[in-house]
């Protein structure tokens, strides 16, 4: 029977490149929830670096649920 880490390997090696992205992008979050905790804001720490760019609270507030200030 195969290891854990050779049955990983085995299904990584079957996926196309841009999958490939997303796991490391997931591994890479595992380690830093890892090291970090799981305290504070790990969608908005991972959320800039996922598209190359910085995202603040309200941008995401903005993307979720529009310009409309509820209130």
């Amino acid at each position: 029977m195969a290891s854990l880490t050779e049955r990983i390997v085995e299904k990584l090696q079957q996926l196309p490149e841009p999958r490939l992205r997303e796991v490391l992008d997931f591994v890479e979050f595992l380690g830093w929830r890892a090291t970090e905790g799981e305290g504070g804001e790990p969608l908005l720490s991972v959320a800039g670096s996922l598209s190359g760019k910085e995202i603040s609270a309200e941008e995401i507030e903005r993307e979720l649920y529009g310009n409309d200030k509820r209130t």
